[in-house]
Parts: structure tokens; sequence; C-alpha cells
């Protein structure tokens, strides 16, 4: 709280160290429940909010509802894949156009890439399954700016 020169108290704006230390909201869509578990589970350390969808048109639904400061889309799931979403999100005015996104599928190849696929670029990080839990944090920390 301030007081100006009237002596009314107003909150003071959110400074950038208040919004590093609030946690982070992280939209994840995996139609597979164990895949689900296991994200929830290495997010557990990251001070993390996290919301989820069961499929493509759910996590579309949510992304264009509420803000994140994440998403993280597996590349096949029923109703819309996660190259689909995130061709829609970032061609849109929505509020996750800029957010950071990643795609995680069993379909990458040695070279870190799914073959065929050009939508993956749109991407911010691209991930094998099974998810690589030693670099997984430290990669959506950087990603958000937390580290």
């Amino acid at each position: 709280m301030t007081t100006n020169a009237s002596g009314r108290q107003h909150a003071d704006a959110p400074s950038r160290s208040s919004a590093a230390t609030r946690p982070l909201r992280i939209l994840l869509a995996d139609d597979d429940e164990i895949n689900r578990a296991i994200v929830g589970h290495l997010l557990a350390e990251c001070d993390a909010i996290l919301t989820e969808a069961t499929n493509g048109r759910s996590a579309l639904e949510l992304a264009l509802t509420q803000r994140f400061d994440l998403l993280i889309f597996d590349l096949n799931m029923p109703e819309i894949n996660g190259d689909r979403l995130i061709r829609h999100l970032r061609a849109s005015q929505s509020l996750n156009a800029g957010s950071p996104m990643i795609l995680f599928s069993a379909a990458v190849d040695r070279q870190g890439e799914i073959p065929g696929n050009r939508a993956a670029s749109l991407a911010n990080l691209l991930l094998p399954k099974p998810i690589p839990a030693d670099s997984f944090v430290n990669s959506i920390l950087r990603l958000t700016g937390r580290r």
C-alpha cells in the first residue's frame, strides 16, 4: 500500500518480483491420464496451478477464456490435435496467442523433430515422450521467465 498526498491509501501496481512469486498458471492437454499424472508430479516443484484438459476441444475452450503462463499440448489427442491447437492460438488474437507453448509426442525423432510436421515449429519447445524429467522443469522455468 502507498499513501498519496491526500492521505488516501491505494494498492501498488504489481511489481515484477510479485509476478515471479505467484504460482504459474499452466494448461496441460493430454488424453492419457498417466501422462497427465506424470506432468502433474513433475510440476509439483514449480509452484504451479495446473489446469487439465483431456482433449483438444476442451483445451481450446480453456485457452480462449483463461490466461495461462504456459500451455502444454500432446500432439495426438481426440477432437483437435496439439499442433492444430498451437496453429489456431498463434494465429488468433486470444489471451494466449503469445504464451509459451510446449508440444510433446512419442513421434519425436532423434533430431528432436516430428517428421512431416511443419506446425511443430510454432511451439516454443518440442519434447519427446517419455518426458525427460531432468530437463522438463528447467525448460518450464526458462520459458516462463522464472530462471
